[in-house]
């Protein structure tokens, strides 16, 4: 079985590394089951790799199978994905950038500052998908839109 180890990653070196494993591993001529080791986390309550990671493999649907290492081997840090269609490639990584900022709920403004560089239009079309996705809860505080990962 294929293993990915992300361990010494950042969260997003992390994601960005198992889009790249994922899309090469749905690509063979007979995708298979393969193995993320995340770790843990020293805190008891998983770290933020294993909770980002799953958390997005979650919002992928039929895109993969996903099985959590506690049910499987009794270990919950790993999970064990299946790819059944491609991922977004890397280029289309903004989605998971502001799932990690909106960890904690955010004001559209503050993402918008926080993600200046992609460009208004593209940031308010990119909340706008991931909220119709289930990837984000949109509510508001008074009259401003806030955003949190759901």
């Amino acid at each position: 079985m294929k293993k990915l180890d992300l361990h010494h990653h950042t969260v997003r070196e992390a994601m960005d590394a198992f889009v790249r494993f994922y899309n090469a591993q749905f690509n063979r001529s007979q995708p298979a089951e393969f193995e993320i080791v995340h770790g843990y986390g020293s805190s008891g309550q998983g770290g933020k790799i294993r909770k980002r990671l799953r958390k997005f493999l979650e919002a992928q649907g039929k895109k993969l199978r996903m099985r959590k290492g506690e049910h499987v081997s009794g270990n919950p840090g790993v999970t064990f994905v299946t790819p059944l269609q491609p991922l977004p490639s890397v280029a289309d990584k903004l989605e998971s950038e502001i799932l990690a900022y909106c960890e904690t709920a955010r004001s559209e403004a503050k993402i918008i500052g926080k993600f200046r560089s992609e460009g208004q239009p593209k940031i308010k079309q990119t909340l706008k998908r991931m909220v119709k996705r289930g990837m984000l809860r949109r509510f508001y505080k008074g009259a401003y839109p806030h955003y949190q990962a759901a």
